[in-house]
């Protein structure tokens, strides 16, 4: 969970000569404190990246003292075992060590290391995430493939089309034995039945959960608490850190500017849509009253229609702002965008086939939601003035086409590029600094800056940083933060 910076949080950072610690907690798997290891540490690496589910990451070397340190199911380094790692900086007004918990990480790799003048012992750490990934195993158990089953066989795990997106992550959570978690609701369902054979890892759950729908991210944070949120576009964000303590803790800066990898336009081809045995399709349509009219015999009514079924026609006219839809002349629900807002004028076009989703969204509230046409598309084209790379500044575009079978309707195929767009645009416009340690900083928030290559005070947001701790300085990745692209103020809360 995110801490509360305070006042005394900033004052570290001027002091004008900064005394550090390093403490780490040895754990055993119910975080229960065995041991410490702090003392034996003689040089180590911290960092963040947020790009990573194994967002964080600690390697450290240490002096080998006794048998202890050999790896062992009874030792101190083995799988079962875990380390807390916190960061310490003296007050020199109140000669109190703050102490910042950087993490809680297991053992990787190991390497041993003797000489005629020291045993070393070199430790590579991931945070928790390492055991659901695959990395640590966190392949799900009790299931399998098996054709005409008996009732005692493995079978393979599906998440049912319809169900709850939050409900189900938390129920994968519980499986999995994470009992301390945020979970932000999506507000969104399962859209189709979600298929995980044998060798899939509760991570491999959780990503394609998180592909359902654009810009979500999961990760452990600095406490092991698992976060499950839409990734943080910062606008309503205060910054952590203002100019003028910045100005105070930054060594260097530098600037490099990379032409690979920019994309100010991106297409985004999803799921390619197919009715099954239970949807339906009408070859003809009419539109009277901002209401597409349908026949289908065996309805009698909204009741009689399954949740989730897959319905198709030819569109009669263009509509208009907000259109209806009904068959059989049941009273008339909205149609929708994936978004669950109201159709704009001329998203359906006449003699075009369109495939929808009938939803019950909450008792006595029916919608009908747009899919696409045969297959999920979207397309979109950063033209923000700001953006160095915009087609309005460039004046030419950049394309990237990309498969994205996940997304199974229109509007989240355009969100995706629009979400991808921001990345190979805004988040390609970095600065690398290096500064003095600020061991609360995190990922994905927001500071002020004014680099020294333009003299121009911009807001960025952070996307990667590391430390080793006896140096003192940290390297910090920033992209410069901007409120005019549309993935930024259309995510407004």
């Amino acid at each position: 969970m995110e801490r509360e910076i305070s006042q005394t949080d900033l004052s570290l950072l001027k002091q004008g000569t900064q005394e550090i610690y390093l403490k780490v907690e040895l754990l055993n798997s119910n975080m229960k404190i065995l041991d410490s290891l702090d003392g034996q540490i003689i040089n180590d690496n911290y960092s963040q990246d947020n790009e990573s589910i194994q967002r964080r990451s600690y390697n450290f070397d240490l002096i080998v003292l006794n048998s202890s340190f050999i790896i062992g199911k009874d030792k101190k380094i083995w799988l079962d075992k875990r380390i807390r790692v916190f960061y310490g900086i003296k007050s020199i007004r109140t000669k109190e060590i703050i102490w910042y918990q950087l993490g809680v990480f297991c053992y990787v790799s190991m390497k041993y290391t003797f000489s005629s003048t020291e045993k070393k012992l070199s430790v590579a750490c991931a945070d928790l995430m390492a055991l659901y990934d695959g990395t640590l195993n966190g392949q799900i158990h009790g299931y399998g493939s098996s054709n005409n089953s008996p009732d005692y066989a493995i079978k393979n795990l599906t998440l049912p089309a319809g169900e709850d997106i939050r409900s189900s992550i938390i129920a994968i959570l519980k499986d999995a034995g994470i009992d301390r978690y945020i979970v932000e609701d999506i507000g969104k369902p399962i859209p189709y039945d979600l298929t995980f054979e044998t060798g899939s890892t509760y991570a491999d759950i959780w990503t394609k959960i998180r592909d359902l729908y654009d810009s979500w991210e999961f990760y452990f944070d600095a406490d092991g608490t698992f976060i499950w949120r839409q990734i943080p576009t910062c606008l309503e964000d205060q910054v952590v850190l203002n100019d003028t303590t910045m100005q105070d803790i930054v060594v260097n800066e530098s600037a490099d500017t990379k032409f690979d990898g920019i994309y100010n336009v991106t297409e985004i081809w999803g799921k390619v849509l197919e009715l099954e045995s239970d949807d339906r399709y009408a070859e003809t349509s009419t539109y009277t009253d901002n209401t597409y009219r349908i026949t289908f015999d065996m309805y009698t009514s909204w009741d009689s229609i399954d949740n989730l079924t897959q319905l198709a026609f030819k569109v009669s006219a263009d509509n208009e702002v907000a259109p209806n839809f009904t068959i059989n002349n049941c009273s008339p629900i909205p149609i929708y965008d994936g978004n669950g807002k109201p159709l704009e004028a001329g998203n359906l076009v006449k003699d075009n086939i369109y495939v929808f989703r009938y939803r019950r969204i909450s008792p006595g509230h029916n919608a009908l939601f747009l899919l696409g046409q045969f297959q999920c598309y979207g397309k979109y084209v950063e033209k923000s003035i700001d953006c160095p790379f915009s087609t309005t500044n460039l004046g030419y575009e950049i394309s990237q086409s990309l498969d994205y079978s996940s997304l199974s309707d229109n509007a989240a195929c355009y969100n995706q590029a629009e979400y991808l767009t921001y990345k190979s645009t805004a988040m390609m416009d970095t600065i690398n600094l290096t500064t003095l340690v600020v061991p609360w900083l995190e990922v994905n928030t927001k500071i002020e800056y004014t680099p020294k290559y333009n003299n121009l005070t911009n807001q960025y947001i952070v996307k990667s940083l590391s430390w080793s701790t006896g140096n003192g300085t940290m390297s910090v990745t920033l992209y410069k933060f901007l409120e005019s692209f549309s993935y930024v103020y259309n995510r407004k809360k």
